[in-house]
């Protein structure tokens, strides 16, 4: 999988797709970032959530986990020196690289998550949640499924052709949608906030740790 082809023409198919959605969604809990001290960003992509938290919260330190050089290279351009000076940015696959422990206080996975199948997504899960602290918030936005009626099937629709059009563009291995609440809880995170956009296709969720 990889999105190097993509990376200069990103923000303009987004915009072009979705308008300002998208990043509306990424932000919709950048709140609860302000206190973190120690970020793990995986796939971030071309650095506009990045470049928001690091404006907001001027003492926090980001890993920034992108397996694409063409992204890490658009999201650097985002970023001033002193900036630049917080992120370590880390080329490498999520599946294979591997974290700390019990280290990272944020999680960000924003338009991330979709892009595996299922036991793909049970390994990283698994594997990010061991190198969080026990206050550890996880911040996702990604897309959904509605319960049902129209919404259901608008949202069926439009994600059969965005993974047709991924897979081909991308290599990516998923080929439908895995929601990742079950591996979220299974990790010991408990959903404290939810909003939905674009008639509930699209959604950004605030994730903590569970009190022991």
């Amino acid at each position: 999988m990889s999105f190097d082809t993509l990376a200069p023409y990103y923000r303009i198919m987004e915009w072009v797709t979705a308008g300002g959605v998208l990043q509306r969604c990424r932000i919709a809990f950048l709140a609860e970032a302000g206190n973190s001290r120690r970020a793990l960003l995986l796939g971030e992509g071309p650095g506009r959530f990045l470049a928001e938290l690091l404006r907001t919260n001027p003492r926090v330190e980001v890993t920034c986990v992108e397996r694409s050089p063409r992204m890490i290279e658009e999201a650097r351009k985002r970023l001033n020196e002193s900036e630049l000076a917080r992120v370590l940015f880390v080329q490498a696959d999520a599946l294979t690289w591997q974290p700390p422990r019990s280290t990272f206080d944020l999680v960000v996975t924003n338009f991330f998550l979709d892009c595996f199948r299922c036991e793909e997504l049970a390994e990283l899960v698994a594997k990010v949640s061991a190198s969080t602290t026990a206050d550890a918030r996880w911040l996702l936005a990604d897309f959904r499924e509605p319960d049902s009626g129209w919404r259901r099937w608008r949202a069926r629709a439009v994600l059969a052709l965005m993974y047709g059009f991924f897979r081909v563009a991308t290599g990516l291995s998923a080929s439908r949608l895995t929601p990742p609440e079950e591996f979220l809880e299974a990790s010991g995170f408990r959903l404290a906030a939810r909003r939905l956009a674009k008639f509930g296709l699209a959604h950004s969720d605030l994730w903590r740790r569970a009190a022991a």
